[in-house]
């Protein structure tokens, strides 16, 4: 089972990691220049500030699901994978109507929710409802 955990926590992590540093250098490029799926944040450079804290931030978790991977309770690191993915769900939650209004919304909503669902319940499994050993 540990070697699972491992391999969840790894995967989760740099998936985190290159998306994070991906999606930061996309928003940028947006807010900079105007062009792409984030061109709206050049007109709005208070939201790329929370956007690329955000990325920033995923890339930062990814590295801390790396380091926890070998450390000895790993548990304790697919806890914190899962809180990461249930506290963006929550915005998710709150602004899900909002989200459509970007550009190609509701698609990028719904693959969003999709990953941090999917990623909630399989860390929350191997944190929480998996057998310890």
């Amino acid at each position: 089972m540990e070697t699972i955990r491992k391999i969840i926590l790894r995967t989760h992590g740099t998936l985190l990691i290159v998306m994070g540093i991906a999606i930061g250098i996309y928003s940028t490029i947006g807010t900079l220049y105007g062009i792409g799926n984030f061109a709206f944040l050049h007109e709005n450079r208070l939201g790329h500030v929370g956007l690329l804290q955000a990325y920033e931030l995923a890339a930062l978790t990814g590295i801390v699901l790396w380091m926890g991977s070998y450390q000895e309770n790993k548990r304790n690191w697919n806890r914190i994978g899962a809180l990461f993915h249930f506290f963006i769900l929550i915005v998710y939650i709150i602004h899900w109507d909002f989200l459509t209004t970007l550009p190609n919304g509701e698609l990028t909503r719904n693959i969003g929710a999709t990953f941090h669902l999917v990623f909630l319940g399989v860390e929350s499994w191997a944190g929480l409802f998996s057998k310890k050993s």
